[in-house]
């Protein structure tokens, strides 16, 4: 940065500075003073926060894991108790009335059982505990599998015909002295364990379990409000990355496509997945209430602070201040004499009395300094033209686009001869106030006199002459709406005459005419419209 730009920008902020009241500078340095605390607090409790979205994530990982463990207990369970009832007789032998009385007891003993059944190796049903009508399971890839390898397999999970609910089926082949398989025990196991891990999770957290196939369709969801169980879900997002890895936690859109953290892991033997989720938004309310209060008790220290410097400055300050503003009112006013002092002198000059005097030396020049159309509220033709003359003193390299708008009102003198002044200064401030709702904060609106209005619009790029257009018709059509003045409903238009600094005209002086020969242009050529200087034909537009 070259020294005399950090010149101009030291010289900008100590001009900013020098305009702040001394109630703000001061409440300002506390503020700053008490910065450090609050973003310390601030700190700690964003820190917080993070811990919980960890210890939320932690927790995820551990319930699935919980249950992957559980389904694998359950399938050893299970191997270990068709192990146990391959060693009875009457079961090895299926004999009928037999078999199926103690396969019976067996399913009413183990409650992770739906029923156990003795199948022939050609997947004949011989007997069972639900006494159900005769079955083949030869087709079965884990019957297929039982008597390939002669030894235990689990089925992938299945939808029971009756229960409609997600099983697996565990078999395990009896085999004879010779070490042929002479029949294979079946046993299905449900899924109650997922049920008992959901009423858990949904009781500490509020979270979902879903169970999916090694396919990616869903098995089972607690809770399921939205009835998707049963539905495929390989294209969604967060289901393609659960399939692509063995266990983990993932961030994203849930199925409900509320953002969840989603704990996931790999059940043993079947390759389905077990999925623990929970709202993030659920699991950050606490820190989100723990932040909220926290820095509302920083806000309120820092109110009580400020409270009380602006209670002090009152009583030592401002009351001070207010009698040196009515002194300015006197001096403003026709009965000011430059002679007369604005109070008593003290005998020890403070700041107050310095500033009554300089006070009194501004008097001379107050009631000439009056830069702001009372009627409209916009700049008068005294600010616009020393406006003018400060863009025209700026350094080259300063210089920013200019677009000129030349505005006339359409319309505008049979109001005040058929309504009277007064009607016509009610549609004048209406005017004023819709021309500063045009233009946007920095660009320069004023009344030149009458009906007469200009605008000057800051072009950053110099390539924004259609921006200058859109603005104008902008200003038409907001002038040109209805308005209502003293009771009355009065149309009026307006036109535009636009002209661009330096695009037109090298000297702005000369922009200035150009944009009154495009205005005057405009109302010639029928009113209510703009028209561009550089549209003008070229007989008519004036050379730099």
């Amino acid at each position: 940065m070259s020294p005399l730009k950090r010149t101009r920008i030291l010289r900008r902020v100590q001009t900013l500075w020098a305009r702040v009241g001394l109630r703000a500078r001061l409440e300002a340095f506390i503020l700053l003073a008490l910065l450090p605390m609050v973003g310390l607090v601030v700190v700690l409790l964003l820190q917080e926060r993070n811990q919980d979205i960890e210890r939320a994530r932690d927790a995820t990982r551990l319930l699935a894991d919980r249950g992957a463990q559980q389904q694998a207990q359950i399938v050893q369970q299970a191997h270990s108790v068709l192990q146990l009832l391959t060693l009875v007789p009457d079961i090895r032998e299926a004999s009928p009335d037999r078999c199926a009385t103690m396969l019976k007891q067996a399913t009413d003993l183990y409650p992770w059982s739906t029923g156990f059944g003795v199948f022939n190796p050609d997947g004949n049903l011989l007997c069972s505990s639900n006494r159900s009508r005769p079955m083949n399971v030869a087709d079965r890839d884990y019957f297929r599998e039982a008597l390939a390898t002669r030894g235990f397999t689990v089925s992938n999970f299945l939808i029971g015909q009756n229960s409609k609910q997600p099983r697996v089926v565990a078999a395990l082949p009896i085999l004879g002295d010779d070490g042929s398989v002479i029949r294979v025990l079946l046993a299905g196991v449900d899924l109650n364990w997922l049920a008992e891990l959901s009423v858990e999770i949904a009781h500490e957290s509020g979270g979902t379990v879903s169970l999916f196939d090694s396919e990616g369709t869903i098995l089972a969801r607690v809770p399921d409000p939205q009835g998707i169980v049963g539905r495929s879900m390989t294209d969604h997002p967060m289901v393609r990355k659960i399939m692509e890895e063995e266990a983990g936690i993932i961030e994203d859109d849930g199925l409900d496509g509320i953002p969840r953290i989603s704990g996931f892991s790999t059940l043993e033997e079947t390759g389905a997945k077990i999925v623990v989720a929970v709202a993030r938004d659920d699991i950050l309310a606490a820190a989100d209430r723990n932040l909220l209060l926290g820095t509302g008790v920083m806000a309120g220290v820092v109110l009580l602070i400020v409270g009380g410097v602006w209670v002090l400055m009152e009583v030592m300050v401002l009351r001070r201040l207010r009698d040196l503003k009515a002194s300015a009112a006197f001096l403003s006013s026709d009965l000011f004499d430059p002679h007369a002092p604005c109070m008593p002198a003290p005998v020890h000059p403070t700041e107050f009395s310095q500033v009554a005097q300089a006070m009194r030396t501004m008097g001379r020049t107050l009631s000439a300094i009056a830069f702001e159309d009372r009627l409209t509220g916009l700049a008068n033709r005294r600010f616009f033209e020393a406006h003018v003359e400060r863009l025209r003193e700026q350094p080259a390299q300063d210089q920013t686009a200019i677009a000129i708008l030349y505005i006339d009102l359409d319309g505008f003198k049979p109001i005040n001869d058929q309504h009277g002044h007064h009607t016509g200064d009610l549609v004048l401030k209406e005017i004023g106030d819709r021309l500063a709702r045009c233009v946007r904060q920095g660009d320069f609106a004023a009344r030149l006199g009458g009906d007469e209005f200009a605008v000057l619009l800051s072009l950053a790029d110099g390539h924004q002459a259609h921006y200058a257009m859109d603005v104008a018709r902008r200003i038409i059509n907001s002038v040109s709406a209805p308005i209502t003045a003293d009771g009355l409903d009065v149309g009026i238009g307006c036109s535009i005459g636009v002209a661009l600094w330096p695009a037109d005209a090298a000297d702005l002086s000369v922009a200035l005419q150009h944009a009154d020969r495009a205005l005057y242009a405009a109302k010639r050529a029928g009113r209510a419209r703009v028209v561009s200087y550089s549209d003008l034909p070229t007989d008519n537009a004036m050379v730099d």
